[in-house]
């Protein structure tokens, strides 16, 4: 007899089993992340574009006394719309990063990142003259301190008609990369691009006033806010 000694082995299966893997697929986090992001966008823009102040007064023609007393009558409006201001660039944040993912690889994902990015900075911008009507108390202000402040809280408005430039770079980019990918229908991504770019040729208003650049304007800001929670509903049906 040799002195080797025999061990009888357990039979395997051919296959390794693998360790269960509960965490969900990016591509599956990001769809959600979109869809939640989405819809807390659109919540959002009802609120802040739901409601409505009382007739401003003109820059440069109204006194500080004029300034106090629209201030004291639209509180409750620029309350809401300062802190749902503050809300929405989580919500951007958020959205800009389940795109610039789901867009892959490719040179359109830097598109929707600098889209995404000059969102988020304009309504920085726009949130922090906002705020300042709910965090101080206006009455204590100097007269030259109201004045100078409402007058640069209008800048507001400019950046807000040239934020449909970023919102139609950031939709016509992430469009165009999903069309590649196959991530997004068709009808989908068309449709982005086709209200994309509605909306960059809206911004020659800016430059030059007419009746056509008014009807591309409003397309291209409201069709952002429809095209946002249709894609996250259509992202969630393709999980």
């Amino acid at each position: 007899m040799s002195g080797r000694c025999h061990t009888i082995s357990a039979p395997t299966s051919g296959k390794a089993r693998k360790p269960a893997n509960h965490t969900r697929p990016a591509a599956e986090q990001d769809r959600s992340a979109l869809g939640v992001a989405s819809g807390a966008a659109l919540a959002l823009f009802v609120v802040m574009f739901g409601t409505w102040a009382p007739m401003s007064p003109d820059v440069g023609a109204a006194d500080a006394a004029a300034v106090r007393a629209w201030v004291s009558e639209s509180a409750a409006t620029l309350r809401l719309n300062a802190f749902a201001g503050v809300l929405a660039l989580v919500a951007l944040i958020v959205l800009t990063g389940a795109l610039s993912r789901l867009a892959g690889a490719s040179a359109l994902r830097e598109a929707v990142l600098l889209g995404g990015g000059l969102l988020v900075a304009i309504n920085a911008v726009v949130t922090r003259h906002t705020l300042l009507w709910v965090l101080s108390d206006v009455t204590a202000l100097d007269d030259a301190v109201v004045s100078t402040w409402y007058s640069l809280s209008w800048l507001g408005q400019m950046l807000g008609e040239l934020s449909v430039a970023a919102q139609s770079v950031l939709m016509g980019a992430f469009s165009i990369a999903a069309l590649r990918a196959k991530v997004i229908g068709r009808w989908l991504g068309w449709l982005g691009i086709v209200l994309a770019a509605t909306g960059l040729v809206s911004v020659g208003g800016l430059l030059a006033p007419s009746p056509f650049f008014d009807t591309a304007w409003p397309a291209g800001l409201y069709g952002w806010t429809l095209w946002l929670p249709v894609a996250g509903v259509a992202l969630g049906l393709r999980r």
